[in-house]
């Protein structure tokens, strides 16, 4: 028996002198250090079905860097790979009034062109896209509230923010919490979460990609959805209602909120990218300098522009010629808007209602 124990000392001995020699390390795997370790290679969405429990999306990695002092940086991804799928499903979508609410139905397939998915080489991520059934209860007649409704909280996302006329949903904020170790991780601080339209998560020309559920949805504005619907600069152009009822507007709008006749306009957003560098210590919240890769590297400024914080204002449009808040998507941050103004449909929650 002490020979057999003397054998396994000396194996375990030499062992260690070769692990030193060849320059191996130990390495504690007991608590990581998120500041000095890339993130993974595949990252998270859990952007959802509204009427089903969290559901997540498989989506590319996104390029980093580090800096010299370990911080771990999301490079800025503005590029999108072209959308050459033609969907043999149609587009299926109706919308109607009842009673005091606006009903849309939809198949969520959009009408124009898309990116690979499904799987295979080029795919952005293996979910292949899939008619579903969804239905849309939304108010006629929404009432503000006091306060703006967040699309996320500190537990996570909580609503999708609206639909467009084609019937497909507005998802603008990706599960893609710090520090990228998953949804379920402790350590997610939902103060800071990537930003879709400016990171690698898999997306395709029309700033969309597809649950595992098989739903494909917009985490931007779709330029081929503008083109479908030939949108033009000289008139203000609805494209959707937000869950809470009110109407949503492409960019532009009339130049006096009040008055139809005046100038059409693109109107921009009053939000702009901070100055210098994030707080955080790597580690509990992201570091280096704010680049608009998270959706807390920008921040509101009322004097920028007409709109709010939800990106809406109040005016005479087309369609309500005698006045209604009205949101607008933008060029530029938050492109979507990220709040209610009225309390919104159970329909647009994400997960458990």
């Amino acid at each position: 028996m002490i020979k057999f124990l003397l054998s396994i000392f000396t194996v375990l001995l030499l062992f260690s002198c070769q692990t030193e020699e060849s320059g191996m390390e130990a390495v504690d795997t007991s608590a990581p250090s998120i500041k000095n370790q890339n993130p993974p290679a595949n990252t998270t969405d859990s952007s959802t079905d509204s009427s089903s429990d969290s559901t997540t999306d498989n989506t590319t990695d996104s390029s980093t860097t580090s800096t010299d002092d370990g911080c771990v940086l999301y490079e800025l991804y503005t590029e999108r790979p072209d959308c050459a799928v033609t969907l043999s499903l149609s587009n299926e979508v109706s919308i109607r009034t009842q009673n005091s609410n606006r009903i849309i139905t939809s198949n969520n397939i959009p009408e124009h062109k898309v990116g690979l998915f499904g799987g295979g080489i080029g795919s952005l991520n293996p979910n292949s896209i899939s008619e579903q059934n969804s239905t849309y209860t939304i108010s006629l007649n929404p009432i503000a509230d006091e306060n703006f409704t967040n699309l996320v909280n500190e537990n996570g996302n909580q609503y999708s923010f609206g639909v467009l006329l084609n019937g497909v949903e507005l998802d603008p904020v990706p599960a893609e919490p710090w520090p990228h170790e998953g949804l379920m991780s402790p350590n997610a601080n939902w103060d800071w979460n990537l930003e879709a339209p400016n990171v690698n998560i898999g997306m395709d020309c029309n700033i969309a990609h597809v649950q595992p559920t098989g739903k494909y949805h917009y985490h931007g504005m779709s330029a081929l959805y503008l083109e479908s619907i030939d949108i033009s600069d000289s008139q203000m152009t609805l494209v959707g209602y937000a869950g809470d009822g009110y109407p949503i507007y492409y960019k532009y709008v009339y130049s006096d909120a009040s008055d139809a006749s005046s100038e059409v306009v693109a109107i921009s957003s009053s939000y702009q990218l901070k100055t210098g560098e994030r707080p955080g210590d790597g580690v509990t919240a992201p570091c280096g300098a704010y680049t608009g890769v998270y959706g807390n590297d920008h921040e509101y400024i009322e004097s920028l522009s007409e709109l709010d914080e939800a990106n809406g204002r109040t005016g005479v449009t087309p369609e309500y010629p005698n006045g209604t808040y009205y949101y607008v998507i933008t060029e530029t941050y938050p492109w979507i808007p990220r709040y209610f103004r009225a309390t919104p449909s159970k329909d647009l929650k994400i997960g458990p209602s």
